[in-house]
């Protein structure tokens, strides 16, 4: 048994390295899977004046991506500033376990909207019944990037995390401008480990992240986050092709962490869908390097009309949904 296992292990690890690497073409879009769509729609329309028109999305092809048998998808795309989108899904027909994560767990998962005016927003959520993770309840002066800021993260009815920025010196783009209250997004997400992190998506996908900062334990964000007095935090990020969109991700020390892990069709799980160049090579490498594949069998999916994708798990426990639209190079499946 232990020869096999080696043999096997040889194997994968040949293969991965006789596959040309893979690499990001571009963000697609940020997913976020919800109990009622009809209820989440509700509340971006109410609270940040988004739409998004709810949709059954028959693909025959979604049972085996989603490793789902039965499983059904009503879903929504919303279009946000800077040509972001965010989709929401509600799976139907199998059994679902929704679940929140405290935002200093590793997958957590936020979307980031920059506003106008961020009192407005904030009284919007709370009429909506939208809780309140920030401590205190109410906006915060943050130092971001760009300056000083006002800020202030809630949830979503899914236990999704918003977190809103109100820069005090507001920069608009002349008349690309969009109107409405949110004029920009970006996107953020808790991890593991800086390491790890910059291993999955820098070193396998190609993004292009920042050295991780010196940890911190900045007041302001620690009060932001809802984290105790003591905890620590670290960043990184870059800007991933495609909208393009600034991601972040933050890691925490001296603070009791589990990782956010939930099935794709379960409410309250986060997800990106990003297109890549050469699946078969990047799935190769990551199954060689102990990633989980959550597609049915480990297998890329042909979603028609020239797409294929599978979705994987990060090194923090959020699902990832990987897509070529070109017939991908070599054989149809990663193993």
């Amino acid at each position: 048994m232990r020869t096999f296992v080696l043999v096997t292990l040889v194997a994968a690890v040949a293969s991965a390295q006789s596959q040309p690497a893979g690499h990001i073409q571009s963000l697609s879009h940020a997913i976020h899977a919800v109990d009622d769509l009809d209820t989440t729609l509700a509340f971006y329309r109410d609270v940040f004046g988004l739409k998004g028109n709810p949709q059954d999305f028959p693909n025959p092809a979604v049972p085996l991506l989603t490793n789902a048998p039965g499983v059904t998808l009503r879903m929504s795309m919303l279009a946000l500033p800077g040509r972001m989108r965010f989709e929401l899904t509600q799976f139907k027909g199998v059994e679902r376990k929704p679940a929140q994560a405290k935002y200093t767990d590793p997958g957590a998962a936020s979307i980031v909207f920059h506003v106008r005016d961020i009192d407005t927003a904030v009284a919007n959520a709370k009429k909506a019944n939208a809780p309140m993770v920030t401590t205190g309840g109410a906006p915060i002066e943050v130092m971001t990037p760009a300056g000083k800021a006002r800020s202030i993260i809630l949830r979503d009815p899914d236990g999704f995390f918003v977190q809103l920025i109100q820069d005090a010196k507001l920069i608009e783009d002349g008349a690309d401008a969009p109107e409405g209250n949110v004029h920009r997004v970006s996107l953020a997400y808790t991890m593991e480990s800086a390491e790890s992190t910059a291993k999955f998506y820098s070193g396998m996908m190609g993004i292009d992240l920042s050295a991780p900062s010196a940890f911190s334990k900045d007041p302001a964000l620690i009060q932001l986050y809802g984290a105790p007095a003591g905890t620590e935090f670290r960043k990184i990020s870059g800007l991933m092709a495609g909208p393009p969109a600034s991601v972040e991700f933050t890691e925490f020390r001296g603070i009791p962490r589990s990782k956010f892990h939930l099935r794709v069709r379960d409410p309250g799980a986060p997800a990106m869908a990003i297109q890549v160049t050469n699946l078969v090579g990047m799935v190769a490498q990551m199954k060689a390097a102990g990633t989980n594949l959550i597609s049915a069998n480990g297998e890329l999916v042909d979603f028609g009309n020239g797409v294929h994708n599978i979705f994987v798990e990060d090194p923090n426990g959020m699902n990832i949904e990987l897509f070529e639209r070109a017939a991908p190079q070599g054989r149809g499946n990663a193993k």
